[in-house]
Formats: C-alpha cells, sequence, structure tokens
C-alpha cells in the first residue's frame, strides 16, 4: 500500500491559510507538478463496474476541467473484460462517469485502466472478498402520543473470521410521495444517531487520536471483536408513513407520503478504509499548517480503485391515515 497526494488543489487549504495568518501575498514562481487522472471506482459483485474519470487541476486555478478522449478497460483476473463506455452526464452527477460490461463475481480480482489525451496512464486494483459478513437487523419504533419519533436499530456482526475486515455503516432515510402509483419528490438523506457507540464516534482502535477525530463516515475495523462479532444499536429520526384518499373532479385520488429506511453493512477493502479515514482528517485540518496526504492505491495517478459490498435490510415505516395523523404532523 502506499499514499500519494489527493490532489493538488490539496494543497490550496495550507496556502490559503498561511496567506490568511501572515497578510502578505508571494506569487509561487517553482515548478508545477504534472497534471493527473483522477480514477474513483468502489466495485460490488455481481454489478457493472462503473468509474469516476477526472484530473487534478493546480491550486492557483478557477476552473475544472475534465478529460479528453477517455479510454481504458476492466480486467479481471487478468483478461480484458469490458471497455469503458461514457454514461449520459445529469444535472445530478457532474463528473463524468464510465460504465464497463463487466461483472466481477466474489473473489475476483478487478484492475481498472484509464487513458487521457496529455495525461499519464493510470491503474488500480482490487480482490473483492469471496463471501460477506452475516447481518441481522433487529428495529424498533418509538411512538409518542401514536406519532413515532424515533426508529431504533439493533445490528448484530456476525464477524466469525479471524482475520482483518473493515465497514461502513450507511442508513439511507428515503421519502417520496406515492400518487395513484405514481412517484414524485423523491429526497434522501444519511444522518443518523450513533448512540455513543465507541467505533462509530471514533473510538476503539479505529483512530489514534479517538478524542480529538470524530468518525464522519462511520467506519471501523473488527480489532477490538475479531472472531467474535459485534452489535451496533443507532437510531433514526423517522415519521410514520400517511395516506389519504379523496375526490378530485371526480376522479379518486390515493396520495401516500412514504419513508423508508435502509440499513446497509459495507465491507470495504483496506484501501478504502484508509481513503475515508484521510478524507476525514483533510476535512478536519482546513485550517492547520500540518500536510494531510490522503491515501491512494491507484498507479500513474490519484484515487481509489476499492470494493464496497452491501449487506442491506429495508424497513418501510409504518402506515397511518391521514385522519389519525395527530396534530401538528
Amino acid at each position: 500500500m502506499n499514499c500519494k497526494a489527493y490532489t493538488i488543489t490539496s494543497l490550496a487549504a495550507g496556502i490559503a491559510a498561511c496567506l490568511v495568518a501572515c497578510e502578505k501575498v508571494n506569487e509561487y514562481t517553482g515548478p508545477l507538478p504534472d497534471l493527473k487522472l483522477v480514477l474513483y471506482s468502489f466495485i460490488q459483485p455481481d454489478s457493472l463496474v462503473r468509474v469516476e474519470v477526472k484530473k487534478t487541476r493546480y491550486f492557483s486555478s478557477e476552473t475544472i476541467e475534465q478529460p479528453e478522449n477517455v479510454t481504458g478497460e476492466v480486467y479481471i483476473n487478468g483478461q480484458v473484460a469490458g471497455i469503458l463506455v461514457k454514461e449520459e452526464a445529469s444535472p445530478w452527477r457532474p463528473v463524468p462517469r464510465y460504465v464497463a460490461d463487466a461483472r466481477p463475481r466474489p473473489g475476483d480480482r478487478v484492475r481498472v485502466v484509464a487513458r487521457a489525451d496529455g495525461l499519464q496512464e493510470a491503474w488500480g486494483e482490487v480482490t473483492l472478498p469471496s463471501g460477506n459478513t452475516p447481518v441481522r437487523v433487529d428495529s424498533l419504533l418509538v411512538r409518542n402520543k401514536e406519532k413515532v419519533e424515533q426508529a431504533r436499530y439493533t445490528i448484530h456482526v456476525d464477524d466469525k473470521e479471524r482475520e482483518r475486515h473493515y465497514y461502513r455503516l450507511v442508513i439511507e432515510t428515503e421519502t417520496y410521495e406515492l400518487v395513484n402509483g405514481e412517484r414524485y419528490n423523491s429526497a434522501s438523506s444519511y444522518s443518523f444517531n450513533p448512540e455513543n457507540d465507541p467505533l462509530l464516534v471514533g473510538g476503539n482502535n479505529t483512530w489514534l487520536n479517538e478524542d480529538v477525530v470524530p468518525n464522519r463516515y462511520r467506519v471501523f475495523t473488527n480489532e477490538s471483536f475479531e472472531g467474535e462479532g459485534y452489535t451496533l444499536r443507532v437510531s433514526v429520526a423517522a415519521r410514520n408513513t400517511y395516506r389519504v384518499e379523496y375526490d378530485r373532479y371526480g376522479e379518486k385520488i390515493v396520495q401516500r407520503q412514504v419513508m423508508n429506511h435502509r440499513v446497509s453493512l459495507v465491507r470495504l477493502d483496506e484501501d478504502t478504509y484508509l481513503h475515508l479515514k484521510s478524507l476525514m482528517l483533510l476535512e478536519m485540518g482546513q485550517d492547520v499548517m500540518e500536510p494531510v496526504q490522503v491515501h491512494s492505491n491507484v498507479q500513474g495517478g490519484v484515487g481509489i480503485i476499492g470494493h464496497a459490498c452491501y449487506s442491506t435490510r429495508s424497513f418501510e415505516m409504518p402506515e397511518i391515515e391521514w385522519a389519525e395523523m395527530p396534530y401538528g404532523y
């Protein structure tokens, strides 16, 4: 494993802090480093391989330029398995993404290679785990005068193997409307209360400095429970799914406001775990002079080629009639 500067823009924070503190501007006249490709891919078993491809930029640049004429391949166990093809852009995904018609299986070694005009070829590699960690999730809804205030989840991680594993806990809260079966106004959020669990808030072998570094991405290892398993207890803001029926111009309308929770324990590779940890250190150190290197496993460029194997349980908040909803709901 190796550590590289994540992007040249990480230098900007340190330089900006210095300029503010000293109140003196000195033009940088030294040599500029070569621009590099930035690759991001978190590969899931039995799924298409998708890669974000961009390039680094100089800290003095005010614009972000995308690499031109990107080509590349995905290799599975040393054999070409797919060619990178650019996906259609969308307002929600401004960074170009490329997809290869390759579906690696558990245990496969996957390499992603990319090239672009004027830039060095970059590649990264990861081996998918041969199995996933069994997970059981128990739920409890805490109500106050018939209104759901919280959903509490008990997540049992059955980690019985005698080897190091890396995890991330992700809880997605999804809301949307259904009007006569048509879906509208979808939205998602990812915040939850870790209930002071030492692994989720940043202690118990997860961080070298547990007292000051928050665990923003909720990553942890099995160092403290290797071969035994562990139980996480968290809570998420919640409310009932409601349903209302009415007539509009002689047509019967059935409207539902739905809330779902998706609780995912994500098995990570070590490089992705270290990458997320270093990102959090970088974000916390924006106002300090100590430089932070963001972990990368991309050769000839920067970024991460890792895996993310999900064990997910979904929960829909219970439904109540509009007439049953408490005042002020």
